[in-house]
């Protein structure tokens, strides 16, 4: 046989539970539950089983569940959103998601991820 076999190759985005990536700088909120909320625009995410991935040097990786998903457009973003970011008002999230999407405007849906950390150590 030449080569590696590919069906025993199993690609790491895709093997366990979906991936949903953070800026690290979110990492001690989400471990105090501080930050139990993630809104997110063209990037879906399912209920269920989900991997928390804080792209750090080393990276970190939290087991989760994703408990509730709420599609709504930015305009309709709520305080009680925003302070289950970590933040106080809800313009203050809409201001903070042009910083992840510059070209995001009032009409435009995204998808206000809950979930709970089902592990607070965390891996590496």
């Amino acid at each position: 046989m030449n080569g590696l076999d590919p069906s025993l190759y199993q690609d790491p985005e895709t093997a366990g539970p979906p991936i949903i990536r953070f800026n690290p700088r979110y990492l001690e909120d989400v471990r105090s539950g501080a930050k139990t909320r993630t809104t997110r625009f063209r990037d879906p995410a399912q209920l269920g089983p989900a991997r928390l991935v804080f792209e750090s040097d080393p990276e970190v990786v939290l087991p989760a569940e994703v408990t509730g998903i709420r599609h709504c457009l930015v305009s309709d973003l709520t305080d009680q959103d925003a302070q289950a970011e970590g933040l106080t008002t809800a313009t203050e999230l809409r201001e903070g998601l042009k910083g992840h999407y510059p070209d995001l405007a009032g009409t435009d849906e995204v998808d206000v991820i809950t979930f709970q950390i089902n592990d607070k150590t965390g891996a590496v």
